[in-house]
């Protein structure tokens, strides 16, 4: 058995964490929690709530599916971790620590400035589509479009009550394309 002291990060006035076979490694991780301060946690909020919204905003107006935003998130935040992890030492943080701050700060961050850079785009073209059926759900409607265009595309299909008012019969999509290869819609009438 190891009689190396724990870190006394980890530890409590009356007994140490880990001296007993019960404590666990959670246990000692929660006691490292102690580490990201208040004015950091504040930050990580506010940034994870402007990134949430944006990445919901953009995310509604890009042609992806959820499972590619899901894999550009782990993604980036497996960079994010993986940096955190390399430059702990000096930033004295714990690797628990370096999760936090990817999962709920560089992540979302880094998937909105994806996003938001991917819309930057110049050119702009114009596709039409037949609309076929519309589903009912939610606050609106689900277009089922000629051939099953954009059918893996649901958000970029859905309209609420307002847009569903009109009468046409086709509607016309004004797409970009995205810096990254994902289109863009710029804009969403019946024609």
């Amino acid at each position: 058995m190891n009689n190396k002291p724990l870190d006394p990060r980890f530890s409590t006035p009356n007994k140490r964490i880990g001296s007993n076979k019960s404590d666990s490694f959670v246990d000692a991780a929660w006691h490292g929690f102690d580490r990201l301060n208040e004015v950091h946690a504040w930050i990580m909020v506010a940034a994870f709530f402007v990134s949430a919204f944006t990445i919901y905003t953009y995310f509604n107006r890009t042609l992806i599916t959820v499972l590619e935003t899901s894999q550009l998130f782990i993604i980036i935040g497996l960079i994010g971790f993986f940096i955190t992890y390399l430059i702990r030492k000096p930033l004295q943080l714990t690797i628990l620590d370096g999760l936090f701050y990817n999962l709920f700060g560089t992540a979302p961050l880094g998937l909105a400035f994806a996003f938001v850079l991917n819309a930057q785009c110049s050119n702009s073209y114009v596709e039409s589509f037949r609309v076929v059926d519309r589903e009912s759900g939610g606050n609106g409607y689900t277009c089922v479009l000629e051939n099953n265009a954009l059918d893996e595309y649901w958000h970029i299909r859905n309209l609420d009550k307002q847009e569903i008012n009109s009468r046409g019969q086709e509607l016309e999509f004004t797409f970009c394309q995205g810096i990254f290869g994902y289109r863009v819609m710029l804009m969403r009438d019946f024609k």
